[in-house]
């Protein structure tokens, strides 16, 4: 596992679409004063998801000898007047050399966005006297450096950005094209200070949960980062229906391995967001997990402990 801050251009649009006025902005390098604007524009756009992966692009890439290998990904903006601020991160990035391309309906938003920006002059000059259609033409050619894949939840964009502090890195000269390493303990840190925003009552560990996102379709989003901190207190990772244990049957393969199940269903929750405490989820293997959304109601896990003891008989 590798452990690294990459450098995105900053963004008005969340990382979803590009930002107006990217020609020379202030603070971002002359990577996007050469470019315009930068594909890292569109690293929490899930329209780029295929088949549960996330595609995501950044100016800096590892060697090709680490080809296939994971990485947790800090994702940060840096400003002279701000210093570097974490924006979200990628947890368990493969970075392949040859990638699947986006969708072509992802492709289409691309060229769109682009072509309106174009417009009104504020992106660079190669894209100003092209059509939408040589637009996407051109992006379909660059598409291949969409070097990274990622589950889709594991793709986290922080609600406000989050200061790293000075000397968790080496920054050196803030260049677009460079990464830096940091360690696992300086990943999760920053990770964890994201839990705090969720907090709406501290010391009941409530975290928001429940609220709608777009990703290929209109999903339910539950907090990935509550799921995190769930796992992370777990002094077991045995089932707690079943006791089955990953690690125990399968080995190493199987360390920290077990599902999160949420007591309370996310269809009873309130729509522009709800808390969840940790006191909510358990811990289970995946057949336990199924059997206890079988029926709706869902099943008590002491219901489905009962049911087995009772089909054991």
């Amino acid at each position: 596992m590798h452990y690294k801050i990459h450098r995105l251009t900053p963004n008005s649009e969340r990382w979803k679409r590009p930002s107006a006025g990217r020609v020379g902005a202030p603070g971002v390098g002359s990577y996007v004063a050469e470019n315009g604007f930068g594909h890292e524009d569109w690293n929490f756009n899930f329209d780029f998801s295929h088949d549960g992966m996330m595609l995501g692009y950044t100016v800096a890439q590892p060697a090709q000898r680490f080809a296939g290998d994971e990485f947790r990904l800090i994702l940060a903006t840096f400003s002279a007047g701000d210093g570097w601020n974490a924006v979200g991160y990628y947890d368990g990035a493969i970075y392949k050399e040859n990638p699947a391309a986006p969708a072509k309906l992802a492709i289409d938003r691309m060229a769109s966005d682009i072509f309106q920006l174009a417009t009104q002059n504020t992106l660079s000059s190669r894209y100003n006297q092209m059509t939408q259609s040589q637009i996407r033409t051109a992006l379909a050619e660059e598409l291949v450096s969409y070097n990274w894949e990622i589950p889709i939840d594991k793709v986290i964009v922080f609600k406000e950005p989050i200061k790293i502090a000075p000397g968790t890195f080496a920054p050196g000269t803030q260049r677009m094209k460079t990464s830096y390493n940091i360690t696992e303990e300086q990943f999760d840190d920053i990770v964890a200070r994201d839990l705090s925003i969720f907090f709406t009552q501290p010391e009941t560990d409530a975290f928001e949960e429940g609220s709608r996102c777009l990703r290929v379709h209109n999903a339910i989003e539950r907090n990935q980062r509550l799921i995190n901190a769930f796992k992370r207190g777990l002094k077991s990772f045995a089932c707690a229906i079943c006791t089955f244990d990953f690690e125990a049957e399968y080995g190493e393969i199987g360390k920290g391995f077990i599902e999160c199940h949420h007591t309370r269903p996310v269809s009873e929750m309130n729509p522009d967001g709800d808390t969840t405490s940790v006191d909510e989820l358990i811990a289970v293997c995946p057949n336990c997990h199924r059997m206890l959304h079988r029926q709706t109601p869902l099943i008590e896990a002491k219901a489905l402990r009962k049911m087995r003891r009772d089909a054991k008989k």
